[in-house]
């Protein structure tokens, strides 16, 4: 058995099925601060939100910052240090999905760390060919964050986070125990007005940190029972989501969603600890170069990546499919039904990715450190092409 050291996490609390609004409230009081400054989704603060925090907080809030587009790109991520040290902000609140969750950690990283510039922030992403530093080894956690998801990413969970260098079209990664938001708010409420391909694509994406966490050779039985534990309940919970705004059920619909976030936190306790595989890695290249939303790009490469592990790894896959109820079919089939059920792209031309761009992402991915992770080995660009054509051929069209 190889020795280990497990890092329990930072975060702290977590306020489930109450107002988003009052939770917060309560969590800034137990923390003293006094100046509160949000990231946020503009469409989700167009929900009312935005007049809902301006009221409750009054003069705690100095500042509210929307200007974060898709993938976090670190110039938009710097103009956000920037007003957050304007306003002298105590702790920050990330409102929406995994891009703003994940870049307030990366602004936290930056006002701790005095970022000025583009190349001051792009240093202290971990390492790479260009960014010799490892943010993990320094100093972090002066100012705290606060995390209100409204889709389930599980960003939320996790103490990486990631902003687009758009010199390199490649997602950087910055990583520290005290990243992680130090309180999590999950209202039912409020995640309803989430658009439905976003809610269910984004949890498509904790589906791959499920199957694609229990294949990583990193996996302890502790982390592969958390793994299927989450893919139960998630699974479970979008199904029952998806039928009941078929019917116009609004509170089952929000127990379902509920239900769904216990998955993302059954598995939110292996997240950072084990390596994923070509899903994930392929999913950041896709995302970096063509603008494919997180969510989406599971959708895509995750049964297509699990039909090309099956090929030697078939045998360890039976527990996935039984996790998401089927027990006489193969994993990556089981997958790549429930997205389609879901209504879901399911190939590479529904998310507008051409086959002429195929053999340049074979080539950045057999370089990839997360797609070389594989639980499969990759050995050359051939194998992922083999995986590319395998989610081309997925396609709903």
């Amino acid at each position: 058995m190889p020795p280990l050291t497990y890092d329990a996490g930072r975060t702290q609390r977590i306020y489930a099925n109450q107002s988003a609004v009052d939770s917060l409230s309560a969590e800034l009081s137990r923390l003293g601060a006094q100046r509160v400054f949000v990231i946020a989704s503009q469409s989700v603060l167009a929900q009312g939100l935005d007049a809902q925090l301006r009221t409750a907080l009054g003069d705690q809030l100095v500042g509210i910052h929307t200007g974060i587009r898709a993938h976090g790109p670190q110039e938009d991520v710097l103009e956000a240090i920037r007003a957050a040290r304007a306003a002298m902000a105590d702790v920050l609140v990330s409102v929406g999905g995994g891009t703003p969750i994940d870049a307030t950690k990366v602004v936290q990283a930056g006002l701790t760390h005095g970022v000025q510039t583009l190349a001051e922030l792009r240093a202290l992403a971990l390492p790479t060919p260009n960014s010799p530093t490892n943010l993990d080894a320094q100093r972090v956690g002066a100012i705290r964050s606060i995390a209100i998801p409204t889709t389930l990413s599980g960003a939320e969970f996790a103490s990486l986070g990631g902003a687009l260098n758009t010199e390199l079209k490649q997602k950087q990664g910055y990583n520290h125990p005290d990243l992680a938001p130090v309180a999590i708010v999950f209202d039912p409420e409020l995640t309803a007005h989430t658009p439905s391909r976003l809610w269910f694509s984004a949890a498509v994406r904790t589906l791959d940190h499920g199957a694609e966490g229990y294949l990583s050779p990193d996996a302890i039985p502790l982390f592969q029972e958390q793994f299927l534990n989450g893919l139960r309940l998630m699974s479970k919970g979008l199904a029952l989501a998806h039928a009941a705004l078929q019917r116009g059920d609004a509170p089952a619909a929000a127990e379902a969603r509920w239900l769904s976030f216990q998955g993302v936190w059954s598995i939110s306790g292996a997240l950072g600890r084990v390596r994923f595989g070509a899903s994930h890695g392929l999913g950041y290249i896709l995302g970096a170069q063509f603008g494919v939303p997180h969510g989406e790009t599971s959708c895509v490469l995750l049964p297509a990546v699990m039909a090309w592990n099956a090929e030697q790894l078939s045998d360890r896959m039976a527990p996935i499919a039984q996790a998401l109820g089927a027990t006489d079919q193969p994993a990556h089939e089981v997958v790549l039904a429930f997205i389609r059920g879901l209504g879901l792209p399911s190939g590479l031309s529904d998310v507008a990715v051409p086959a002429s761009a195929h053999a340049a992402i074979a080539a950045a991915a057999a370089q990839h450190p997360v797609v070389l992770a594989n639980p499969r080995a990759i050995a050359s660009p051939e194998d992922v092409m083999q995986i590319l054509a395998l989610a081309q051929a997925n396609a709903s069209a």
